[in-house]
């Protein structure tokens, strides 16, 4: 069985020293992986080959995270995630089968 850490931050952190990247929007069409989604990384760890997906929202971002298969206009994490930890989103849509499907 795959356990997959999901952590939501909401509100804002002050003083992390971060750089904001300023879009031209706050729409980002969806993206079929949430690597490629505008404030969103993605860091292997090499000792666990886990993924760590990192989504720093800007602006009043909607992230809608889920499986392509079941729900077209969303961004999935790469199945070999680890943990999720998402941050500074005005909405966040986390679709079924997301965990241990």
């Amino acid at each position: 069985m795959k356990t997959v850490l999901l952590v939501l931050v909401i509100g804002s952190v002050v003083g992390c020293g971060a750089v904001e990247i300023q879009q031209p929007t706050d729409f980002y069409p969806p993206t079929p992986t949430l690597c490629l989604v505008p404030g969103c990384s993605c860091l292997e760890d090499n000792s666990t080959s886990l993924v760590n997906v990192i989504c720093s929202c800007q602006n009043k971002q909607v992230l809608k995270i889920g499986l392509l298969s079941r729900v077209s206009d969303s961004s999935q994490p790469p199945e070999n995630t680890g943990s999720l930890l998402v941050e500074n989103c005005h909405h966040v849509e986390l679709y079924s089968r997301l965990v241990n499907h």
